[in-house]
């Protein structure tokens, strides 16, 4: 049979042509064979948008384009919006559609697909184009019944072109024991995934980047128990090996047996040589860490040149800044901390502001950050924070004042503030003491040890109760007008939530919007498998509690019916009675659809007339707390926003 090496003509035909609520839309996408480093452009053209002063965004769907963000805003030209942008060099398939700002008009080929950018090396399909095809089926076309199937035929199409690619013949593999009709054939199958995995780690036993994808090829099939199996394979069969030895440290240093972890470093040791050596880094740092706690500084000394990386990555700075760190909590080798911190500052760009991921094909990648130099300017200013400390610790109590009082307003870092915060009760300087509480009240106002100890700060300097309450009063209408700055550029224009709904309580009563009308509303979406979602409600709780007596504010915390039955969520509640707010099942399916979302958690915040104001997605921990704390404070005291 002839391999298929071309992109189906639909997708990278010069011109795309649709019709969409009975509107033309023209997309065109060039180069059309578009290799690694090649600028790409897209073009659309939209005669019957020339009226609007909308700005285009470009989406991305899916890709793997790390570097890139994931909305690129078009160029406008009279009926033509485009934009240009260089695929990376690792770049492979990708998919996107075109929307404008408040995503009120989505621009795709048909409902059920997106435009696709497939990725050419000399004049042929590079490969893995139909594999991540395969895997964007299911953004592109979330509610299709058949999505397995449709998967499958992008799968079958990459074995045709690489029939060596590892990672889709065990795609293929499992799908295939996920239909199995009995279970000898389904054992079968797996048994030939398994012998695929095999083949692969006998490949490169002792490669890393090998074992991370014998890993990964056990976690598609679902065995991960096997994981920790072929670690021991490596370390039985290849007990020298780099990766032996890193297998082998890993186990001891998780030891709580301090005695009997420090035998066996030293046992792992005597293994030592040049093919491994870099394999004991973590062994060194174990024993500079072990000996500072006891005190032995002259035998911690010997490992610090050891723990210093030979090759630096992207998180050798917040090692090091860990580092430092604990030596300032020892008050020891004040000289080595003020090196290792000197070596942040000369390299604090290359410090992971974002998500850093790793392939041994590429290298480190990191992801895009809108805000990346603003971040890495935080991060600086929380070395030179560490800096003044260092300063106050050696005595020189002016420099090290000027430097905290210079850098403390830029940090977000709660943990610095409060050691500079005790530092400077401990040397006897109060007025930096409560300078340092105040801006950690600022960025953490919900925290209670800050809280407590700002109080303590104040009663110190004789504050009575009611000028300590003006206090707080006036610091939490200030984080919040700061926050409403940034609040402004986040509002969402001329989205209403939808007037029908199909919703329960825990108690079987519907909800309507009429129950929602003249109230800021807190629409939470969530599931029971969903983590995230899970994970955030601790803190959504605390805020539910600041507002549960308001009447102007109610909490929907709605399950979305994804993957979930109404006796789900019940048993949920039931089984989480810690949790004071109430929660609430979705019976419509496309609610989601309707909103526009992709991931849960997502939040919503509506004004009294049911328009949605914010719309927030994921879950970023403790930072819950402010965030839709100043959001509902927002949306109170701008009830009549014109948001049409």
């Amino acid at each position: 049979m002839m391999k298929t090496n071309i992109i189906p003509i639909t997708f990278l035909q010069i011109l795309i042509c649709l019709n969409l609520l009975g509107q033309k839309y023209d997309v065109k996408i060039y180069p059309t064979m578009p290799q690694p480093k090649d600028s790409v452009s897209i073009e659309l053209s939209a005669p019957n948008l020339t009226n609007t002063n909308n700005k285009m965004f470009l989406q991305f769907s899916s890709s793997n384009f790390y570097e890139m963000p994931q909305s690129l805003e078009m160029n406008r030209s009279g009926d033509k919006w485009w934009v240009k942008f260089q695929l990376p060099f690792y770049a492979n398939y990708s998919s996107f559609y075109i929307t404008d700002e408040n995503k009120e008009l989505i621009i795709r080929p048909t409902d059920t697909t997106h435009y696709e950018i497939f990725v050419y090396e000399n004049g042929k399909l590079k490969e893995g184009n139909y594999l991540a095809k395969g895997y964007s089926t299911a953004i592109q076309n979330r509610n299709s019944q058949q999505l397995w199937e449709q998967q499958m035929k992008n799968f079958l199409i990459e074995k045709r072109n690489y029939p060596n690619n590892y990672e889709n013949n065990l795609k293929i593999l499992q799908f295939q024991m996920q239909k199995a009709s009995n279970p000898k054939e389904h054992e079968n199958l797996r048994k030939q995934a398994l012998q695929v995995i095999e083949r692969k780690f006998r490949s490169a036993p002792t490669s890393d980047g090998n074992l991370n994808k014998v890993t990964m090829g056990f976690l598609i099939l679902g065995e991960k128990s096997k994981v920790d199996s072929i670690r021991n394979v490596v370390i039985n069969e290849f007990p020298s090996s780099k990766l032996g030895i890193s297998y082998k440290l890993n186990k001891v240093l998780h030891n709580t047996d301090t005695v009997e972890t420090l035998d066996n470093i030293n046992q792992l040791l005597r293994l030592k040589n040049n093919d491994n050596q870099h394999a004991f880094q973590e062994a060194y740092v174990y024993l500079f860490k072990y000996h500072l706690n006891k005190g032995e500084v002259e035998e911690a000394k010997k490992y610090f040149p050891l723990i210093l990386e030979e090759q630096e990555n992207p998180y050798t700075w917040r090692t090091y800044l860990e580092y430092v760190d604990l030596l300032l909590e020892k008050n020891t080798l004040l000289d080595k901390a003020e090196f290792l911190n000197s070596l942040v500052l000369e390299n604090i760009s290359e410090y992971p502001v974002s998500l850093v991921r790793f392939f041994p094909e590429t290298g480190h990648l990191r992801s895009f950050v809108a805000d990346r130099d603003q971040k890495i300017s935080e991060i600086n200013a929380e070395v030179l924070l560490r800096k003044g400390v260092i300063e106050l610790k050696k005595g020189n109590l002016d420099k090290g004042k000027d430097l905290i009082e210079r850098n403390i307003k830029l940090t977000q870092s709660k943990e610095i503030l409060l050691y500079v915060a005790k530092l400077s009760r401990d040397i006897g300087l109060k007025e930096q003491e409560s300078h340092s509480l105040h801006n950690a009240y600022l960025l953490f106002p919900y925290d209670q040890e800050i809280k407590s100890l700002l109080i303590e700060s104040l009663l110190k300097a004789n504050n009575d109760q009611s000028s300590i309450q003006n206090y707080f009063s006036n610091l939490d209408k200030q984080w919040k007008s700061e926050y409403f700055i940034s609040l402004d550029k986040k509002i969402t224009k001329g989205k209403s939530f939808p007037k029908e709904l199909s919703i329960q309580d825990m108690k079987g009563n519907n909800i309507t919007a009429s129950d929602l009308k003249g109230k800021v509303v807190v629409v939470d979406l969530w599931a029971t498998w969903c983590l995230p979602c899970l994970a955030s409600f601790p803190y959504v709780n605390q805020v539910y509690l600041k507002y549960k007596d308001n009447p102007e504010v109610m909490f929907l915390m709605l399950n979305t019916g994804s993957g979930n039955s109404f006796e789900d969520a019940r048993n949920w509640f039931k089984k989480n009675k810690h949790y004071s707010f109430p929660v609430y099942y979705n019976n419509d399916k496309k609610l989601n659809n309707k909103l526009e979302v992709n991931s849960i958690p997502t939040t919503f915040l509506l004004d009294p007339s049911g328009n949605i104001v914010f719309k927030k997605i994921g879950s970023e921990g403790e930072k819950i707390l402010q965030d839709l704390d100043a959001m509902i404070e927002y949306v109170l005291q701008n009830r009549h926003l014109n948001l049409k």
